[in-house]
């Protein structure tokens, strides 16, 4: 019986790289490589179009390329194991690059996963003021732009600073704008001899006539500590989370004054020093004078 190839004079085997691969066999090979790349095609607009719709459009960008190569190259291995062809020294020689490249690439796609957990877990986004601690040194900053691979943060000095996705990601991220409020907290010091009763009521007095402390939850002040030149007082009291770096500082004022006013001394550091002086006595015996000298506004 005449088969197709014989019929028309078509070979049945074609050689290839010094091999005879049967006609067939090419032609699921090229059926394969074929279907990847559409597959692939579809499955990137699938990720980018659908998938990927609450990502960035660069994340959802470098996503769409990732599944699109991998693809590729998933059909490519595949044709080449229906082809026949003897590939041990290719696969051989791609065994060792893809041993050299992972080790190369290896921070990049910790860093491309870390970012996309970023977008999943979003313990931040942009325009948040964050503080950053654990693995990283610590980092006061506001986010000003999350990528794929990096993360960047507008210090509060003025200057930049990106950080790989995976050092952000495993670090302990404080951020501070997650609630409405935030609490201020300031440390009062009064002198030893004064009333702290009649300073708590001063302060709590003008923290009840300031509009943008919060009655709810209320203010706190109260005495933590003896210190050695005086009593230190805290005050925390809750003001709007937009409102929260000028009211601290419009509060440190506003607490010292009120307490000047109300005649509260707010002592420096106190030291009482002893001179011990050395003199001829009487009948040439050693005698000593002790002098002591009270500074009450050494520094």
């Amino acid at each position: 019986m005449l088969t197709i190839q014989a019929l028309f004079g078509i070979p049945s085997t074609v050689d290839v790289l010094g091999t005879e691969v049967e006609l067939l066999r090419i032609l699921i090979t090229i059926v394969v490589i074929a279907a990847g790349f559409g597959f692939a095609r579809f499955f990137r607009i699938l990720a980018t179009r659908y998938i990927g719709t609450k990502l960035p459009p660069e994340t959802r960008n470098n996503l769409g390329k990732v599944s699109y190569y991998a693809i590729i190259a998933i059909a490519l291995l595949s044709a080449l194991g229906v082809s026949g062809l003897d590939l041990s020294g290719v696969f051989l020689a791609g065994g060792i690059a893809g041993i050299v490249i992972g080790f190369a690439t290896q921070s990049l796609f910790s860093n491309l996963i870390s970012g996309i957990f970023l977008y999943i877990d979003k313990p931040m986004k942009i325009g948040d003021p964050v503080f950053i601690t654990g693995k990283l040194p610590d980092i006061a900053a506001v986010v000003v732009e999350i990528n794929t691979l990096s993360t960047r943060f507008r210090m509060f000095d003025g200057t930049y600073v990106r950080l790989p996705n995976t050092e952000v990601f495993s670090s302990e991220i404080r951020n501070f704008s997650g609630t409405a409020a935030r609490r201020v907290e300031i440390q009062v010091r009064i002198a030893l001899h004064e009333d702290a009763a009649r300073a708590i009521e001063i302060i709590n007095k003008s923290l009840r006539e300031t509009p943008l402390v919060l009655v709810e939850p209320a203010p706190d002040v109260y005495v933590n500590d003896i210190g050695e030149s005086g009593v230190n007082i805290n005050v925390w009291c809750w003001v709007p989370f937009t409102h929260w770096f000028p009211m601290k500082k419009q509060l440190v004022q506003q607490v010292k004054a009120e307490l000047d006013r109300n005649g509260i001394e707010i002592p420096l550091p106190q030291r009482k020093i002893q001179l011990h002086r050395r003199r001829d006595g009487k009948n040439g015996s050693i005698g000593s004078e002790v002098e002591e000298i009270d500074y009450d506004k050494l520094q």
